[in-house]
C-alpha cells in the first residue's frame, strides 16, 4: 500500500474517521472486558507506575488503567482527545503524534493498541518509544496481522487507507526486537463485532500462530 506522510496523517483522524471506522459503535466495539484483558496483560510485567497510552482514542483503556497507574494518554486526533479528557478527567491527556512526545518524564509502561500499523516511519517510532521508557520499562502493542488464511481475508476486506503496514506477525516481532526491546513475548488476539450489544474478544498464547491480530510485549534494556 502506498505510504501516507505524517502531515497528511494528521488531518485524517478526526470525527469523520471515527464515525466511519466504528460505524457509530465505538463503545460497543470497545467493551470494558476487552480493555480489562489488556490491563491484565500489562500488569503481568508492570504492576504500577507511570503509564502512557499512545493513540488513546476515546479513552477506553485509560478508564481501566487509571485504577492502577498514573495515566497519560495522547492521540493525533484533537477530536479523540477532547472526548478522552471528558471521559477520564483524572488522566493527563494531550494531542500529539509519536515523535512529538517529549521525554521529560520517563514511563514505566507504554501501551500502543492498534496504532503502529498507521505510522509510516514505524522503525523510528519504535526507537522513539524505547527512548521514552525507563530502564526495564515495558512496551505493549497490538497490531493486526495478515499472514494466515484469516489474515488474508481480513486484509482483502480492510479498506482503511491509514493502514500503511499490512505485515506478518513475525515481521512485527522482528521490528520490535530490532528497535532494541528485550525479553519479547507475544499472544494472539481474536476479535469480532457481529453487531448489536455483542463483541467477541480473546487474547491468549494458544491462538497466537493463526489469530488475525497479536499483542507483543517487550522490555527496555535495564542498563
Amino acid at each position: 500500500m502506498k505510504s501516507i506522510g505524517n502531515s497528511r496523517m494528521s488531518t485524517l483522524f478526526e470525527a469523520d474517521y471515527f464515525k466511519k471506522v466504528y460505524q457509530g459503535a465505538y463503545d460497543r466495539r470497545n467493551p470494558r472486558y476487552k480493555h480489562r484483558s489488556y490491563l491484565r496483560e500489562v500488569r503481568r510485567v508492570t504492576k504500577k507506575g507511570l503509564l502512557l497510552d499512545v493513540g488513546c482514542a476515546y479513552g477506553a483503556f485509560l478508564k481501566e488503567a487509571v485504577e492502577h497507574f498514573e495515566v497519560h494518554g495522547c492521540d493525533l486526533s484533537a477530536h479523540a482527545i477532547k472526548i478522552a479528557a471528558s471521559r477520564v478527567p483524572s488522566a493527563k491527556t494531550f494531542q500529539s503524534e509519536i515523535f512529538g512526545i517529549q521525554g521529560g518524564r520517563k514511563y514505566d509502561v507504554i501501551t500502543c493498541f492498534d496504532v503502529l500499523e498507521h505510522v509510516p516511519a514505524v522503525d523510528s517510532a519504535l526507537a522513539h518509544l524505547l527512548e521514552l521508557l525507563k530502564p526495564g520499562g515495558a512496551l505493549v502493542i497490538t497490531v493486526p496481522v495478515y499472514d494466515t488464511i484469516v489474515g488474508k481475508i481480513v486484509g482483502r476486506l480492510d479498506q482503511d487507507p491509514t493502514h500503511v503496514h499490512k505485515q506478518s506477525r513475525y515481521d512485527w516481532i522482528n521490528l520490535v526486537a530490532a528497535a532494541g526491546f528485550q525479553h519479547l513475548s507475544w499472544k494472539g488476539i481474536l476479535r469480532y463485532y457481529p453487531g448489536g450489544p455483542f463483541y467477541l474478544h480473546y487474547c491468549g498464547r494458544a491462538i497466537r500462530r493463526f489469530a488475525p491480530a497479536i499483542m507483543v510485549t517487550g522490555l527496555a534494556p535495564s542498563h
